[in-house]
């Protein structure tokens, strides 16, 4: 630390005494040196926590040392970037990530599921949040323990359902969505990874065109559900079959004779571009 005018050389450096006083200097830029000082105890760290600089204990905020009495504290500052950086920071430990749970900005909530130390703990605190989409973000992270996957899978939000089902890693998990009562949440299960042949066929005969058009869009459907959807009684789940990629060129030329003008314009643009 460079020697400030005055300073002795016993009372700079790394000695509590000299960044206690400088912790309390008028001059936020003073402070601010010492917040971001790597050698700076716990305690002075501690007692800076109030400072009435918002860089302050934005620097306090960011420190991956920081005590977690601070941490804490810092989870009610008023200042939204200090809890900005706080909930970014690897540092916090988990009861900190569920004070920040309920925070008013959404910034600061939602991301909270990605953070290295989110526990089951935090989930369940995320489960029980008013917050949907935050649900729906944790629903989304995929490699959730069991007790979590068994609250999002009873949500009350169809959103966080469909988030989940397109998701999840739990194959058992995975057929309770699929049987959902919602269609959102089944148009969901198209998109997983690990749905199945037979679900993917099951999917594409769903009473609900939005479904059966999902079904389209995961690019799994053997020939044969291909061919019979493209005489699907919904013009959506035909037009997204002659829009889609991987459909098969007979397939196109069916849906290039098909009664709706918009699916044969679409089914005739892809023909041409794969020729």
């Amino acid at each position: 630390m460079r020697q400030e005018p005055g300073a002795s050389k016993s009372d700079r450096g790394t000695d509590k005494n000299y960044l206690a006083v400088r912790a309390r200097d008028r001059k936020v830029q003073v402070r601010l040196t010492v917040a971001t000082d790597p050698a700076a105890p716990p305690e002075i760290l501690e007692a800076m926590m109030a400072d009435p600089s918002r860089s302050v204990r934005r620097a306090l905020a960011a420190r991956t040392d920081a005590p977690g009495r601070l941490l804490r504290e810092l989870a009610r500052d008023s200042d939204l970037k200090t809890r900005q950086l706080l909930a970014e920071n690897p540092a916090c430990s988990p009861d900190v990530l569920i004070a920040l749970v309920e925070d008013g900005h959404w910034s600061v909530r939602w991301s909270l599921p990605e953070h290295p130390a989110a526990n089951i703990e935090v989930y369940r605190a995320i489960c029980r949040s008013t917050d949907e989409d935050l649900r729906r973000l944790l629903a989304e992270r995929g490699g959730l323990d069991e007790e979590t996957n068994t609250k999002l899978v009873s949500d009350p939000s169809p959103n966080v359902r469909a988030g989940l089902a397109a998701h999840t890693d739990a194959p058992d998990i995975l057929a309770i969505l699929i049987a959902d009562a919602d269609p959102k949440v089944r148009a969901g299960a198209t998109q997983n990874r690990l749905t199945t042949t037979d679900q993917h066929r099951l999917l594409a005969r769903d009473r609900s065109a939005a479904v059966r058009a999902g079904a389209v869009m995961s690019g799994q459907l053997p020939y044969e559900e291909l061919q019979r959807l493209a005489h699907d009684r919904s013009v959506n789940v035909r037009w997204w079959l002659a829009t889609w990629s991987t459909t098969p060129e007979p397939i196109l030329r069916v849906l290039a004779e098909d009664s709706h003008p918009d699916v044969v314009t679409q089914a005739t643009a892809m023909l041409r571009k794969r020729t």
